[in-house]
């Protein structure tokens, strides 16, 4: 449907704590091959006093604004397909 999943890391790159995983780490650790996965240190995409995580977000790609966030993990993705469909995927 041409959904593309990027994945945001809210520690530092690499160099956090040895509890925490790094990018890399992360990637490696769970073979995301098809999942970019980045950091996101400054909580940029945070929207709310309080970070839950995992935190989704849906960006149109026509518009490149956010149309939908999440926090936690429910496993509906109807709106996602919904998007895509819009944007004809």
């Amino acid at each position: 449907m041409g959904i593309r999943v990027v994945t945001l890391m809210i520690d530092a790159p690499n160099d956090g704590p040895p509890t925490l995983l790094g990018t890399k780490e992360w990637k490696d650790k769970y073979n995301l091959l098809d999942v970019s996965v980045m950091s996101d240190p400054n909580f940029s995409l945070a929207y709310t006093n309080s970070v839950g995580t995992p935190m989704l977000h849906y960006v149109d790609p026509r518009t490149m604004k956010v149309t939908y966030t999440q926090m936690g993990y429910s496993g509906n993705y109807s709106g996602l397909e919904a998007l895509a469909k819009q944007n004809g995927g």
